[in-house]
């Protein structure tokens, strides 16, 4: 499946240079896509989350702290992201006939257009992501910085092309984010323990669990197989990568390198270990909640 959007020639002469210096063969395939999607969500956290929000709730947002409205802002920017980046990559993993039947070569340096189109999109986002959480790191925290670091190296380190049928797949993990972020609107809007937050919690738990946990491992673990095969294959291969309509394909040679499978694994590392926390705070939340409900319900009967 190829990219619907080809690069201008204007954006991949200008980033050429940066990407054969990194060694990031298809970066300047999908750059307009990287930048496009880095203007997207600074547009949506900067003017677009906080004109509807005040429209639509006037008297609530007007008395946010900066702080909250911060926090908000950027909740609905990830709202977005994560809705677009799971719909997209559903319809890229059922629609792409590529994927199917691959080798572990064609796992670890495959490359289809669409799915790069989908992996620059979240580049796009982590990119800006990491300059909000770098300006405000005193409020967000260390840990946001660092989710927000390594987010960016995986998906950019991705356009060697490396891992790209993985990464495609990691952006299912994404379906937890919108039920995290509306739990923590209603958090914000008084409904704190209401059954609607309640419900949605559940939903999260079972979500989050099943993407970030389960899904995470088996698809760290099936990685880490064809990775090691890649470590260990006799010589350097080419492969010829068809990126967009209309467009020459271009020809790269691919080489695991120990370093790279390294960065990619502790990433995963780092991402399953905050996942792992993140779920801990979300059972006592939400347990929390519920037990809150509980007891107001045996308050109003008694």
């Amino acid at each position: 499946m190829l990219d619907p959007f080809p690069v201008p020639p204007l954006v991949r002469d200008a980033i050429q240079p940066l990407a054969d210096l990194l060694h990031l063969g298809t970066l300047p395939l999908h750059a307009h896509e990287v930048l496009a999607g880095f203007a997207l969500y600074t547009f949506i956290d900067s003017v677009l989350s906080p004109a509807i929000s005040a429209r639509l709730l006037p008297s609530t947002y007007a008395k946010f702290s900066a702080r909250t409205k911060l926090n908000w802002n950027m909740h609905v920017t990830s709202f977005v992201n994560a809705t677009f980046l799971s719909v997209a990559a559903s319809y890229v993993l059922y629609y792409d006939a590529e994927r199917l039947h691959e080798t572990w070569e064609q796992r670890i340096w495959g490359y289809t257009g669409a799915g790069a189109m989908v992996q620059a999109f979240g580049a796009g986002y982590f990119l800006w992501d990491l300059q909000m959480c770098a300006m405000n790191v005193r409020t967000l925290g260390v840990l946001d910085l660092l989710h927000a670091i390594v987010g960016l190296a995986i998906s950019i380190l991705g356009f060697r092309p490396f891992g790209l049928y993985y990464g495609i797949q990691y952006a299912l993990i994404e379906l937890s984010t919108p039920f995290v972020n509306i739990h923590w609107f209603l958090n914000k809007l008084g409904r704190a323990g209401s059954k609607l937050q309640i419900v949605n919690g559940a939903i999260l738990i079972v979500v989050f669990a099943s993407c970030r946990l389960v899904l995470g491992t088996y698809l760290t673990i099936v990685f880490s197989r064809d990775a090691w095969s890649a470590l260990h294959a006799p010589a350097p291969g080419w492969t010829k990568y068809d990126y967009s309509p209309g467009q020459e394909p271009i020809v790269l040679q691919h080489e695991a390198a120990w370093w790279l499978v390294a960065a990619f694994l502790i990433s995963n590392g780092v991402v399953m270990s905050l996942s792992a926390f993140w779920f801990t705070k979300m059972i006592a939340t939400v347990g929390r909640h519920m037990s809150s409900a509980t007891e107001e319900k045996k308050f109003s009967h008694d």
